[in-house]
């Protein structure tokens, strides 16, 4: 009877142990990626450096929650260097189209009758899948070396047929907010990592099934080349 209850004891002391040292590894983990981000970042002066390093964060997350054996550091900066210019494209692009739809609102806003709330609906409604589309693109960037078009593309197509966990991101991002603004000593290690390990969770099954898919497609496709 004794040897038992050593035995139950022994594996509850293992899996609490087992579970706080997974806790302190993950935050290890995200303390790092979030200094990587900050310093490459500020690499790209900033602004520019801002879009390859959230892809390059979000591709690092993505591996370590596939338990996959790498080189952090090495890796963060293949991608960084990898996607500078088409994470920057997307950046300037989202910047641009944002920055329109502002506008055109603020001149919307200055209008009367029937027309101004057709194009202020019709604004809100674009401003709604605009939005999408940012939500989604790094995500999206960081899993596939598409062009610039088709990674909008794809943004749109996730985010819209995928409503509920869009709806998760968006509340988790709004948690994290209140949850960073509250402890400000936690910016500089986990300000951007706890955002990206919220979104890689909530997109890796979607993720993984489209790349499945592709996968798939592609082997189609060059199956139907073989045979012709």
């Amino acid at each position: 009877m004794q040897k038992i209850y050593k035995g139950v004891t022994d594996m509850q002391v293992g899996g609490m142990t087992g579970g706080i040292y997974k806790v302190c590894d993950w935050l290890m983990k995200l303390a790092i990626v979030n200094l990587l981000w900050l310093s490459f970042t500020l690499l790209g002066l900033g602004l520019f450096g801002m879009f390859p390093a959230t892809v390059a964060m979000l591709s690092v997350l993505n591996r370590w929650i596939n338990q996959e054996e790498f080189k952090v550091v090495p890796y963060f900066v293949h991608v960084w260097k990898e996607t500078f210019v088409r994470a920057n494209i997307m950046m300037v692009l989202t910047v641009i189209v944002g920055a329109v739809l502002v506008t055109n609102f603020m001149i919307v806003q200055s209008m009367d009758g029937i027309l101004h709330l057709f194009l202020k609906y019709g604004l809100i409604c674009t401003f709604v899948l605009y939005s999408i589309v940012v939500l989604y693109v790094l995500p999206i960037l960081s899993h596939h070396s598409h062009g610039g078009w088709h990674t909008i593309k794809m943004s749109f197509i996730t985010g819209t047929l995928h409503p509920v966990r869009t709806g998760l991101l968006l509340g988790g991002y709004v948690l994290l907010y209140l949850i960073i603004r509250s402890f400000p000593g936690v910016i500089p290690f986990y300000s951007v990592s706890l955002i990206g390990i919220w979104t890689t969770v909530i997109l890796a099954p979607v993720m993984m099934r489209e790349k499945e898919e592709n996968s798939q497609g592609t082997k189609v496709e060059r199956n139907k080349m073989v045979r012709t």
